[in-house]
């Protein structure tokens, strides 16, 4: 070894080394209780995070949101009386025997909310549509809300119009079929079927 050349580095002992190892490991306890839990989880078993202010770290992102007090009625419209729920069971005959349709209406006031849902024992012709009920001799306004050919239906509506509303069902089929209707929301439940076929 020449003159120039550093002395070696003495080789720790055992116990320094399981020294350095205990230490570690303390030194990583500490800053996981006092300093990751409260920054990274919320959790602050030691009361270090509140103390310095850590906890705020982990707390979600403050949202602050425009508070409106005149909200329009379609949002929020209160009724007289609480919703109603009703199972009907609306029998359609076969089309072979006769003309195998009919329908079922509700009454609903405009703006008055119904929520639905309809199955058949087989595929059947659906129209779902509402229209006013003058009583003054003029037309009736008529609106479509959905129609085709299907063995159930779901949805919401909230009535365009002051009148009944509801379902024309036909069967094109040469055996007797039935439809489980269930309805909640706020309605009449009149005029209920029309024109058994």
């Amino acid at each position: 070894m020449s003159a120039d050349s550093p002395a070696p580095m003495p080789h720790p002992t055992t116990r320094q080394l399981a020294l350095q190892v205990a230490g570690a490991a303390l030194l990583g306890t500490v800053l996981t209780l006092t300093v990751i839990l409260p920054t990274e989880y919320g959790m602050d078993p030691t009361g270090f995070g509140a103390l310095t202010g850590l906890n705020s770290l982990s707390a979600p992102p403050e949202v602050v949101v425009e508070t409106r007090f005149s909200a329009p009625p379609e949002i929020a419209r209160p009724e007289p009386l609480p919703f109603r729920q009703d199972v009907i069971t609306v029998p359609i005959g076969a089309f072979g025997r006769t003309l195998g349709a009919t329908e079922y209406k509700v009454t609903l006031a405009e703006g008055q909310t119904m929520v639905y849902s309809w199955k058949a024992s087989v595929p059947i012709l659906f129209e779902f549509h509402g229209h006013t009920t003058p009583t003054d001799g003029s037309p009736a306004e008529v609106m479509d809300y959905g129609k085709g050919t299907a063995q159930e239906g779901n949805g919401a509506l909230t009535a365009p119009l002051t009148g009944i509303h509801g379902w024309y069902f036909a069967n094109p089929t040469f055996e007797d079929v039935t439809v489980e209707l269930t309805l909640a929301g706020f309605y009449t439940l009149e005029p209920g079927l029309i024109g058994i076929h």
